[in-house]
């Protein structure tokens, strides 16, 4: 295509993008970040390169990557104003988590379990460690992350382990597993009791 093809194109695309915007209409942009004097930058379908926006909101580095809402300034696409972030589950529950590092002044007891057995054993002997446990604190509730080699989750009598070595562990006084598909067991043997 020569250059007056593109630039008619792209002409039509823009002109295109106007007739379809009413005045109100909000449309979804992304936040890129600030520019040397502090003024945030965003990018939406109207535009091609970054462009200077005012907002409504506080806006921080933390926001940087997220989508924005935004609305135009007298209609014109080179006056953004971000009237708020859009709402995303993950980064809420990433926004609530802390990990808090517990200091124990009591040994912490590790259950010794023969992890080269395939078979779901009872706990052969407890021992005690020394360690520190690190915690994260999702809305309240507790989940508790332990080892460098293996993730346990823990609640009562329930537990499911995750070995570096790729072996899933699960205990517990009932175990339900249902599914509204096929529900498969596949393994190299598969042994019942």
């Amino acid at each position: 295509m020569d250059n007056k093809t593109n630039d008619f194109l792209s002409e039509q695309s823009s002109s295109v993008i106007e007739q379809s915007i009413a005045p109100g209409e909000v449309i979804i942009g992304q936040f890129l970040g600030f520019n040397s004097d502090g003024e945030p930058l965003v990018n939406h379908v109207a535009s091609d390169s970054p462009v200077i926006a005012m907002s409504t909101v506080a806006i921080t580095h933390e926001n940087v990557g997220r989508q924005v809402a935004l609305l135009f300034a007298n209609g014109d696409f080179k006056k953004p104003v971000i009237m708020g972030f859009i709402y995303s589950p993950l980064m809420d529950i990433l926004n609530n988590a802390e990990v808090i590092p517990e200091e124990s002044s009591q040994p912490h007891v590790v259950e010794a379990v023969n992890l080269e057995d395939d078979r779901l054993e009872e706990p052969q002997k407890a021992e005690t460690v020394e360690s520190e446990v690190s915690t994260a604190l999702v809305d309240g509730n507790r989940v508790v992350l332990e080892g460098k080699d293996e993730i346990v989750l823990k609640c009562g009598e329930a537990s499911i382990t995750l070995t570096k070595s790729g072996k899933i562990l699960i205990r517990g006084k009932y175990l339900l597993n249902r599914s509204s598909g096929v529900n498969r067991i596949m393994g190299g043997s598969v042994q019942v009791n």
